[in-house]
Protein backbone atom coordinates (compact mmCIF):
# COMPACT_ATOMS: atom_id res chain seq x y z
CA UNK A 1 0.00 0.00 0.00
CA UNK A 2 1.39 3.37 -0.98
CA UNK A 3 1.31 6.27 1.46
CA UNK A 4 0.51 8.70 -1.30
CA UNK A 5 -1.49 8.54 -4.48
CA UNK A 6 0.81 9.09 -7.40
CA UNK A 7 -0.37 11.73 -9.84
CA UNK A 8 -1.27 10.58 -13.30
CA UNK A 9 0.15 12.12 -16.42
CA UNK A 10 -2.27 12.61 -19.28
CA UNK A 11 -1.32 11.06 -22.61
CA UNK A 12 -0.35 13.49 -25.31
CA UNK A 13 -0.05 13.17 -29.04
CA UNK A 14 3.16 15.22 -29.13
CA UNK A 15 6.28 13.29 -30.00
CA UNK A 16 8.23 15.07 -27.26
CA UNK A 17 6.66 14.94 -23.82
CA UNK A 18 7.01 18.04 -21.68
CA UNK A 19 9.28 17.66 -18.68
CA UNK A 20 7.23 16.88 -15.58
CA UNK A 21 8.39 19.05 -12.71
CA UNK A 22 7.33 17.95 -9.26
CA UNK A 23 6.67 20.53 -6.61
CA UNK A 24 8.83 20.44 -3.51
CA UNK A 25 5.91 18.94 -1.57
CA UNK A 26 5.46 16.20 -4.19
CA UNK A 27 9.20 15.42 -4.11
CA UNK A 28 9.19 15.13 -0.31
CA UNK A 29 6.04 12.98 -0.33
CA UNK A 30 7.67 10.74 -2.95
CA UNK A 31 10.78 10.43 -0.77
CA UNK A 32 8.69 9.24 2.18
CA UNK A 33 6.74 6.88 -0.06
CA UNK A 34 10.08 5.39 -1.20
CA UNK A 35 11.10 5.03 2.46
CA UNK A 36 7.83 3.25 3.23
CA UNK A 37 8.59 0.69 0.50
CA UNK A 38 12.25 0.39 1.52
CA UNK A 39 11.37 -0.46 5.13
CA UNK A 40 8.71 -2.94 4.01
CA UNK A 41 11.19 -4.62 1.67
CA UNK A 42 14.14 -4.50 4.13
CA UNK A 43 16.12 -2.46 1.59
CA UNK A 44 18.88 -0.78 3.62
CA UNK A 45 20.45 0.84 0.55
CA UNK A 46 17.19 2.58 -0.36
CA UNK A 47 16.73 3.77 3.24
CA UNK A 48 20.27 5.16 3.37
CA UNK A 49 19.79 6.87 -0.01
CA UNK A 50 17.05 9.06 1.52
CA UNK A 51 19.51 10.61 4.00
CA UNK A 52 22.48 12.95 3.82
CA UNK A 53 25.71 11.10 4.64
CA UNK A 54 26.08 13.13 7.85
CA UNK A 55 22.44 13.17 8.95
CA UNK A 56 21.93 13.64 12.68
CA UNK A 57 19.91 10.68 13.97
CA UNK A 58 18.05 10.67 17.29
CA UNK A 59 16.82 7.08 17.19
CA UNK A 60 14.80 4.97 19.59
CA UNK A 61 17.83 2.73 20.21
CA UNK A 62 21.03 3.93 21.93
CA UNK A 63 23.15 5.95 21.63
CA UNK A 64 21.45 9.31 22.21
CA UNK A 65 22.64 10.52 18.82
CA UNK A 66 24.73 9.47 15.87
CA UNK A 67 25.63 10.83 12.46
CA UNK A 68 24.69 9.05 9.26
CA UNK A 69 23.23 5.62 8.79
CA UNK A 70 25.42 2.55 9.01
CA UNK A 71 24.50 -0.09 6.41
CA UNK A 72 25.70 -3.03 8.52
CA UNK A 73 23.77 -1.93 11.63
CA UNK A 74 20.66 -1.14 9.60
CA UNK A 75 20.76 -4.54 7.88
CA UNK A 76 21.19 -6.26 11.25
CA UNK A 77 18.15 -4.44 12.64
CA UNK A 78 16.03 -5.13 9.54
CA UNK A 79 16.96 -8.83 9.84
CA UNK A 80 15.25 -8.95 13.26
CA UNK A 81 11.90 -8.55 11.49
CA UNK A 82 10.37 -11.80 10.20
CA UNK A 83 8.68 -10.33 7.18
CA UNK A 84 7.55 -6.96 5.90
CA UNK A 85 8.10 -4.02 8.23
CA UNK A 86 5.31 -1.52 7.79
CA UNK A 87 6.04 2.12 8.59
CA UNK A 88 2.80 4.07 8.25
CA UNK A 89 2.16 7.70 9.11
CA UNK A 90 -0.78 9.62 10.48
CA UNK A 91 -1.11 13.40 10.69
CA UNK A 92 1.79 13.81 8.25
CA UNK A 93 2.63 17.48 7.87
CA UNK A 94 5.31 19.24 5.82
CA UNK A 95 6.50 22.83 6.16
CA UNK A 96 8.77 24.04 3.36
CA UNK A 97 10.91 27.17 3.07
CA UNK A 98 13.12 27.22 -0.01
CA UNK A 99 15.86 24.61 0.61
CA UNK A 100 14.77 23.55 4.09
CA UNK A 101 11.74 21.53 5.13
CA UNK A 102 10.40 20.01 8.33
CA UNK A 103 8.07 17.03 8.35
CA UNK A 104 6.23 15.60 11.34
CA UNK A 105 3.98 12.61 11.87
CA UNK A 106 2.71 10.05 14.28
CA UNK A 107 4.27 6.91 12.86
CA UNK A 108 3.27 3.30 13.32
CA UNK A 109 5.95 0.63 13.07
CA UNK A 110 4.35 -2.77 12.63
CA UNK A 111 5.66 -6.21 11.85
CA UNK A 112 6.65 -9.50 13.42
CA UNK A 113 9.77 -10.46 15.35
CA UNK A 114 10.41 -14.08 16.38
CA UNK A 115 6.83 -14.86 15.27
CA UNK A 116 5.48 -12.26 17.72
CA UNK A 117 3.44 -9.38 16.27
CA UNK A 118 4.84 -5.95 17.10
CA UNK A 119 3.15 -2.58 16.84
CA UNK A 120 4.53 0.69 18.13
CA UNK A 121 3.34 4.25 17.66
CA UNK A 122 6.07 6.87 17.84
CA UNK A 123 6.52 10.58 17.32
CA UNK A 124 8.67 11.44 14.34
CA UNK A 125 10.22 14.66 13.10
CA UNK A 126 12.48 15.05 10.09
CA UNK A 127 14.48 18.01 8.83
CA UNK A 128 15.18 17.90 5.11
CA UNK A 129 17.57 19.85 2.91
CA UNK A 130 17.31 20.39 -0.80
CA UNK A 131 20.76 19.65 -2.19
CA UNK A 132 21.37 20.03 -5.93
CA UNK A 133 17.62 19.84 -6.51
CA UNK A 134 17.09 16.69 -4.41
CA UNK A 135 15.40 16.57 -1.01
CA UNK A 136 17.29 14.48 1.57
CA UNK A 137 16.73 13.89 5.27
CA UNK A 138 19.41 15.65 7.32
CA UNK A 139 17.89 15.06 10.75
CA UNK A 140 15.65 12.24 11.99
CA UNK A 141 14.13 12.28 15.46
CA UNK A 142 12.00 9.38 16.70
CA UNK A 143 10.67 9.16 20.24
CA UNK A 144 8.04 7.69 22.51
CA UNK A 145 6.79 9.42 25.64
CA UNK A 146 7.68 8.05 29.03
CA UNK A 147 5.51 7.79 32.10
CA UNK A 148 5.88 10.73 34.46
CA UNK A 149 5.14 8.62 37.55
CA UNK A 150 8.80 8.19 38.47
CA UNK A 151 9.08 4.78 36.81
CA UNK A 152 10.74 6.18 33.64
CA UNK A 153 9.00 3.43 31.66
CA UNK A 154 8.42 4.10 27.99
CA UNK A 155 4.73 4.53 27.17
CA UNK A 156 4.77 2.17 24.21
CA UNK A 157 1.09 1.22 24.40
CA UNK A 158 -0.16 4.63 23.22
CA UNK A 159 -2.04 5.14 19.99
CA UNK A 160 -3.17 8.38 18.33
CA UNK A 161 -6.61 7.77 19.87
CA UNK A 162 -5.22 7.44 23.43
CA UNK A 163 -6.13 10.19 25.86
Amino acid sequence: MSLYNAGTIAKTTATVLPRVVQSDREQIEALFDQLHHAYRDHNADAIIAAYTHDAIIYDLAPPLAHRGLDEKSLNQWLATWDGPLEMDMQDFDITIDENLAVATALSKMQGSQQNEPRELWLRTTWALRKIHGQWLISHDHASVPFLMDGSFKAAINLTPDSH
